[in-house]
């Protein structure tokens, strides 16, 4: 049966999905979706002038589970059969409506944190269906939940009338690249039941969430998940025990309702863009889009080749735990124009546009730009030079280090 729902001006149908080739297709959306909303939220992490605040906490978290979010989908993609990938054309571009989404938001722009992009954005991002009743919607979907409803319907359908359809596993599926410090699985997905836990656990992390509410006794040992919100000493994080961990939407409401505080950001101008700077600053803002896709790169790597130490430990992991957060930290510190106040603004920031280069040539910008900071003072050249050191760093290093300290440790971003 289809579903229907009405937009202005026009009547939508939604179609089952019935085929592999459908899931597969639907499941790179996906892909899109969730990745469509780390840049949003890491530029508000990035905005944060002190990032050890309950809001900073908040916004690294929700980041990390986005993360998980896209290698559980990559997973569910190799269990069929199908490739990930995060070419450019697969790449959201901002500002911009999320990939697949009905008409009329939400619009998802690069800004600073502050309590009315968390209510009028990322809100809107992980709005929760109305109503456990509400349909599976495929393309232009009205919620995510109701996105990942029609996905899990397909595999429901096409594993009936497919009985190889999980046998067509690649071999590139991931268990051991989750780095969160809170709730969530890598799962790997061998079959139907394998499929819905993987995407149970994408929509009980937040995304579409039927009803915000704690589970009832039984749908969860207790312990299982940290409930997130304001411990005994002060700090925000994970309070051990309780049985239930809130939802992206509900962590997005305690900032813009200040139950979390949102504390002084830099007054970076929305929607930064590189053609708007004048050198070296806009080679620092390309420096940045080249590492960023890099990451992309990587992760792609990752999910549709063996080489996981090389591609996640030794690319993906270091670059977004150093290079991105440090080159990120001058470009919010810097003038849109060099002569204003950096106090004031208009700053610029990162903007996450896809921008392929080599590890090579990407180590040779940064050491071109060395010692070529705006006159913006002395913290502020050597905040340059410690972000492009750790950038070369980055791209250049083997893999162990990251590796052993990953498994180690856990390390946050």
């Amino acid at each position: 049966m289809t579903q229907a729902r009405r937009t202005t001006g026009q009547r939508l149908v939604h179609h089952p999905i019935r085929t592999r080739e459908q899931l597969a297709r639907h499941l790179q959306w996906a892909l899109s979706v969730e990745l469509s909303t780390i840049p949003p939220y890491l530029c508000a992490l990035y905005s944060i002038q002190d990032r050890s605040t309950a809001a900073g906490d908040v916004m690294r978290d929700v980041v990390i589970e986005e993360m998980l979010h896209m290698s559980l989908v990559s997973n569910l993609m190799n269990a069929i059969g199908a490739r990930p990938s995060l070419a450019a054309e697969d790449v959201p571009l901002y500002p911009g409506y999320m990939p697949h989404h009905a008409a009329g938001g939400p619009f998802i722009q690069l800004q600073p944190l502050s309590a009315a992009l968390a209510r009028s954005v990322f809100m809107a991002i992980e709005q929760p269906e109305s109503t456990p009743k509400a349909p599976a919607e495929g393309d232009r979907f009205a919620t995510i939940g109701q996105f990942y409803k029609a996905i899990e319907d397909g595999f429901e359908r096409c594993s009936s009338e497919d009985p190889a359809l999980f046998a067509r596993d690649t071999g590139f599926q991931r268990a051991d690249i989750y780095v969160g410090a809170g709730g969530g699985e890598l799962v790997v997905v061998h079959d139907l039941a394998g499929a819905k836990r993987a995407l149970t656990e994408i929509t009980e992390q937040g995304e579409g969430a039927p009803l915000a509410r704690p589970p009832l006794p039984g749908e969860e040992p207790f312990g299982a998940y940290d409930h997130y919100g304001m411990r005994p000493d002060g700090t925000y994080g994970p309070i051990v025990g309780t049985p239930w961990e809130l939802s992206h939407y509900r962590r997005f409401e305690q900032l813009a309702t200040g139950e979390v505080d949102i504390p002084t950001t830099y007054p970076m101008a929305p929607n930064p863009r590189a053609a708007d700077l004048a050198a070296p600053v806009r080679d620092l803002s390309e420096l940045f889009d080249a590492c960023y896709t890099l990451v992309l790169l990587a992760l792609e790597r990752t999910f549709t080749s063996a080489d996981t130490d090389g591609a996640f430990f030794g690319q993906a992991f270091p670059i977004m735990q150093t290079a991105l957060p440090a080159l990120a930290t001058v470009l919010v510190q810097t003038p849109v124009n060099l002569s204003a106040d950096p106090g004031l603004g208009p700053n610029t920031g990162p903007a996450f546009v896809h921008r392929p280069r080599s590890p090579e040539q990407i180590a040779d910008s940064a050491r071109a730009l060395v010692g070529h900071a705006p006159d913006l003072g002395s913290a502020y050249s050597d905040a340059w030079d410690d972000a492009l050191d750790s950038t070369i760093a980055a791209v250049t290093e083997n893999s162990i280090g990251a590796v052993t300290t990953l498994r180690r440790g856990k390390p946050r971003s």
